[in-house]
């Protein structure tokens, strides 16, 4: 198994913790409510910079990587023209049948 990216790691942990948290934000009395949201507004902030991580690696490589050369510099092979298969033979007539 590939090793995952320490962001992707977080970002795993913090959809786990927002779903834990999320459903009991609606059933505990308001101040609780209240501090759970803080805490959720909180993973979104570190989701959204594991996320910015992340797009800058992406960023990086795209950067390091050449150019595709220009579109007047591909060359196009031409289409091969094939003639035309002539290995359909008629049907050889039926003799009578005496």
């Amino acid at each position: 198994m590939a090793r995952k990216s320490l962001s992707a790691q977080v970002i795993d942990e913090v959809d786990r913790a927002r779903g834990l948290l999320e459903p009991v934000q609606g059933i505990v009395d308001p101040m609780t409510a209240h501090m759970v949201g803080a805490v959720l507004v909180s993973l979104h902030r570190v989701e959204t910079m594991c996320l910015a991580a992340r797009q800058r690696e992406v960023n990086d490589v795209l950067a390091s990587v050449s150019p595709p050369p220009p579109a007047e510099s591909i060359v196009v092979d031409e289409p091969v023209v094939r003639r035309p298969t002539t290995t359909h033979k008629a049907r050889a007539p039926r003799k009578a049948k005496p």
